[in-house]
């Protein structure tokens, strides 16, 4: 039975003129193309070539044979070739829901190793939460952790949280209760300044309150800023004060434009976890994506 790739290099030994050549254009070895022609001119019962030092002539076999076959093959490699985008537009599309800052410390630097078309989402956790018990995502990182049914929970990373305020406001008398160790007064110094939160639950500054004065904290944020970045510069530029990630905030910081107002009595930690609906068809994907972020090491754990 004939062989079609047969008919290719024969094509290629013809058009490059040598065996070397073709083997280059078909990416397989020189003898592997001699093999190939020494199998077609043994199915056919002719020689195709006259084997020269340094160059392969066809004969009057050969001259017919390719005119017969070239356009024949040709379409073969157009159709091979929508075959391939065909497939490159059908891969399967992830779904995945995570801040806007996420996606920039984890996401940015890997999506020339996803094998599939991704769909971000940026929002708040709990939106993302509900979106993803839903089926409409398939994927978020969140630092929110409940037992759901079809959602599995994979710990990603604990990330250290910083007090840290524009550089231009004043914190002497602050610094000065801490020294102190009147922690009652520092509690007070805070709450009376203009605080900026991710949200009006204010989840990481309650964990930050709880750590460190033991109990909830009374005052309500200023300013509420649903993006960790816009936070960041409003801080700045701003006479404000805020809880946010460490990496976020390292740059500034070592570049002095904000400062650390205080660590705490202890340092406070969250958790970032990736969260995946297991009923999801894409799960397979999803779980690709995870351990791709993980390999590349994406988030740092304290």
């Amino acid at each position: 039975m004939v062989n079609l790739e047969w008919y290719r290099t024969f094509k290629a030994i013809y058009e490059q003129g040598t065996l070397t050549g073709a083997a280059e254009i078909l990416l397989i070895t020189q003898p592997g193309v001699s093999q190939q022609l020494t199998a077609l001119e043994t199915y056919m019962g002719v020689k195709l070539f006259e084997r020269k030092p340094r160059k392969m002539l066809p004969t009057p076999h050969g001259i017919q044979l390719y005119n017969q076959v070239e356009e024949a093959i040709l379409q073969l490699e157009k159709t091979e070739e929508n075959f391939k985008r065909k497939s490159l537009i059908n891969r399967p599309t992830a779904r995945v829901g995570m801040s806007i800052e996420m996606f920039n410390h984890a996401f940015a630097n890997i999506l020339d190793d996803l094998e599939m078309n991704v769909e971000f989402t940026f929002g708040e956790y709990e939106d993302l939460q509900a979106k993803l018990f839903a089926k409409k995502l398939d994927l978020t990182i969140t630092t929110l952790h409940h037992n759901y049914q079809n959602i599995e929970y994979k710990h990603f990373c604990q990330e250290a949280l910083l007090l840290v305020s524009s550089k231009h406001l004043d914190t002497i008398p602050f610094n000065r209760y801490i020294y102190e160790k009147k922690l009652d007064e520092a509690e007070k110094w805070l709450s009376q300044q203009n605080w900026y939160s991710y949200t009006y639950k204010m989840e990481t500054i309650k964990s930050f309150w709880m750590q460190n004065f033991k109990k909830k904290p009374y005052f309500k944020p200023r300013y509420v800023i649903p993006n960790l970045s816009g936070m960041l510069q409003s801080i700045q530029l701003n006479k404000g004060i805020c809880i946010l990630p460490s990496s976020l905030c390292q740059e500034l910081l070592d570049e002095k434009e904000i400062i650390e107002v205080w660590q705490g009595i202890e340092t406070t930690y969250y958790n970032k976890y990736f969260a995946l609906n297991t009923q999801s068809k894409n799960l397979k994907q999803a779980e690709e994506i995870i351990e791709i972020i993980i390999n590349n090491n994406t988030c740092k754990t304290h």
